[in-house]
């Protein structure tokens, strides 16, 4: 694709690249700076109190979140509003356009933003600030700004943070305060109630009784979760036909095992026996005995192993049950001695809960008060922006790399791009992954040798390579016809200009050739051009014969003319006004017939299929069909649609027939058939063979 319009390609990446140069604004020096911010991972602290907003950076994703804050609309507008207005008019009045003096100024936001970067130098805490200004000056004073304001920015938001903090921490203090209190006064009152002090110490013995069974009781249910599962899995393998030997349970049981081994060394020996014996062999009959004895043992066994797991699963539920009636009573005696014990419990331990909250509370509360007088923030300048001397490139020079790189990227996309959109049929692969048919040749083309040369290049020996393509097609076609002979071949293509006539010339003189008696009937009614391509008259034909209103047996057979040895040409006979009722006339006259008689290959040069509906009509009456196709002149539709049509009729298509295919795409789509091959490669082959 890329070959064949690099030139395309060329002319419109080289238009594209001068316009996008030309068509540039005039544009301005400008002068690059940056400003190094360093997030620390660790604060060093004057006392271990933490910060009740922790700022510290932990991770990536955590710079990550900081470098948006820095492009935040929220923190832009922060920095906007700390520029004096001296400040401000003066950046502004870097950007006045020397040509429109009256022009109004561009806002402070609209020079800052679109000239305002951020990246994070890789393997580091650090954000670097990139500002890009026509004047030198103002970049260094913007980067700088931008950088320090960040650092206020996140200073009054852990400080706003704090004192928020030490608010919510004082009102939870008092809260819990009262919380404590009640609590205390619950628990003192349950004591003295219920005597804590004279509490039985039989609870321990009680308790350990209930920890023992309820052990014993998750033993039993987890026997029976496996041996449940085990009978599970057997009832799988046996619905689904697996070997139960699979299972370890039933392999691991009695004489399973045992039996499973001897059992395969049974059929093993069965497959050495077979080899030396017949079936009727006293040693065979023997080995199969004990195979039926070993397979009904082990099936046996293995229902004795399926048993035993139930009858585990019977045992382990009747355990249980028992457990659960023991547990049950056990935890019926120490519910009311753990009752009081719980209760009061229960109260101590919220009591000890709302104690220490409440002096975490305070505690933080007091962290906080500190907190509050200290540095909050742990970002740090790290390196200033310096005025910058030199300026980022010429303007010039960057759109010439701006529109270079456009034409280079046109130069590569146009060709490939048309090639893509053009669907015509140019390739192998279009015939025959795009059609779904046998290529059975493509005939590159030949500079040099006019219309009538071409027609006679394998008969006359023009072109070694032509010569070899026709070879190819005639093998191809040879090959693949199921068609006995004498048989009727038609040749048609999709539009005129196709090859059809000149493929028809070459394809007759190779059946010829190779011993087959041929016959070239001139069928294009509409366009004769045989009796040209062969030097004959054009006056007489078959269609005279057709139309004439004598008897079959006096009319006798149209006269070919003899153009080789087993090559005959049977000639049109003019244009005709009416085409379909004399071709309809050929097929019911019985000519194709009395053809056939004599040859063994009647080979009819048909009309374009898609522009004439001669070409169908014939094919009704003939055996097989090939199909011509110039490169690059059909598309893929329309030869598809074409093919349809023709199925139709009943004719056996052969395949398709590339016509003048350039010797280059030959070899760039991958095509080697015969032919295929420069003319002197055929020259210096035989003179090596005639050497050797």
């Amino acid at each position: 694709m890329f070959r064949e319009r690099w030139l395309l390609g060329l002319i419109v990446g080289l238009v594209a690249a001068a316009a996008f140069i030309l068509l540039q604004p005039k544009e301005f020096a400008s002068f690059r700076t940056e400003a190094s911010l360093l997030f620390e991972t660790r604060k060093d602290r004057v006392l271990n109190i933490p910060d009740v907003v922790d700022t510290n950076v932990q991770s990536v994703s955590e710079l990550n979140t900081h470098m948006e804050q820095l492009r935040s609309q929220t923190f832009f507008d922060y920095a906007l509003a700390s520029f004096t207005p001296t400040e401000a008019k003066r950046i502004q009045e870097a950007y006045r356009n020397p040509d429109q003096p009256d022009a109004p100024l561009p806002s402070l936001a609209e020079i800052i933003r679109p000239n305002f970067s951020l990246f994070a130098r890789r393997g580091t805490m650090i954000i670097t600030i990139v500002v890009t200004n026509r004047d030198p000056e103002n970049a260094a004073l913007i980067a700088n700004r931008l950088a320090r304001r960040y650092i206020d920015f996140n200073l009054d938001r852990a400080n706003t943070g704090t004192n928020s903090a030490i608010v919510f921490l004082r009102s939870q203090a008092e809260d819990m305060r009262n919380q404590v209190e009640a609590a205390e006064n619950s628990l003192q009152a349950y004591r003295a109630k219920h005597n804590i002090a004279a509490l039985g110490q039989n609870q321990s013995v009680v308790l350990q009784k209930v920890s023992s069974v309820g052990n014993e009781l998750v033993r039993a249910q987890m026997e029976q979760v496996e041996v449940r599962s085990t009978l599970e899995k057997i009832a799988e393998y046996q619905a689904s036909g697996k070997d139960l030997l699979q299972i370890a349970p039933i392999l691991g049981y009695g004489q399973v095992a045992g039996l499973a081994a001897r059992l395969a060394d049974l059929r093993a020996a069965r497959a050495l026996l077979e080899q030396k014996y017949l079936r009727a062999h006293p040693r065979m009959r023997e080995n199969s005995l004990q195979i039926q004895e070993t397979t009904q043992l082990l099936a046996d066994n293995i229902a004795m192993a399926v048993a035993h797991l139930q009858t585990r699963l019977n045992v382990a539920s009747q355990y249980e049950e028992r457990l659960r009636a023991e547990l049950a009573e056990a935890q019926k005696n120490v519910h009311e001695l753990d009752k009081v014990s719980i209760d009061y419990n229960l109260l101590e331990q919220e009591a000890a809960t709302k104690r220490a909250t409440y002096a975490r509370i305070v505690d933080r509360l007091n962290e906080a008060s500190v907190a509050s007088q200290l540095e909050n923030v742990n970002i740090k300048l790290f390196d200033p922006a310096y005025v910058p001397g030199l300026p980022i490139g010429s303007p010039f020079v960057m759109a010439c790399v701006k529109g270079g790189a456009l034409g280079l990227f046109l130069f590569l996309a146009v060709p490939l791009g048309f090639g893509l959109l053009d669907t015509r049929v140019k390739t192998v692969a279009h015939v025959e992954q795009g059609l779904g048919q046998t290529l059975l040749g493509a005939v590159k083309q030949i500079k040099g040798l006019g219309e009538t040369e071409r027609a006679h290049a394998f008969r006359l020996h023009k072109d070694g390579a032509l010569e070899e393509s026709y070879r190819g097609i005639y093998s191809e076609i040879d090959i693949r016809s199921t068609a006995p002979l004498p048989k009727v071949i038609a040749i048609t293509s999709t539009m005129p200009g196709d090859g059809k006539s000149l493929t028809s010339s070459n394809l007759a003189a190779a059946f010829a050739a190779h011993g087959r008696r041929t016959v070239l009937v001139d069928c294009d009614l509409r366009r004769p051009s045989l009796h040209r391509i062969y030097g004959a008259s054009g006056a007489r034909g078959w269609s005279q014969w057709a139309q004439s209103p004598l008897p079959p047996e006096e009319k006798g057979r149209p006269a070919t003319i003899a153009v080789a040895e087993n090559l005959d040409l049977l000639p049109a006979g003019g244009m005709a006004k009416n085409p379909t009722e004399i071709l309809d006339r050929l097929s019911s006259s019985g000519l194709l017939k009395q053809l056939t008689s004599t040859y063994d290959v009647v080979m009819l040069d048909t009309p374009p299929v898609a522009v004439f509906p001669d070409a169908l009509l014939l094919c009704r009456h003939c055996n097989e069909l090939i199909y011509v196709c110039k490169v690059g002149a059909v598309r893929l539709s329309l030869v598809r649609r074409t093919l349809d049509r023709i199925r139709e009729t009943g004719v056996s298509v052969l395949g398709l027939v590339l016509n003048q295919m350039p010797e280059a795409r030959l070899h760039a789509y991958g095509y080697q058939g015969y032919g295929s091959q420069r003319t002197d490669y055929y020259e210096a082959y035989a003179k090596s063979s005639v050497a050797s």
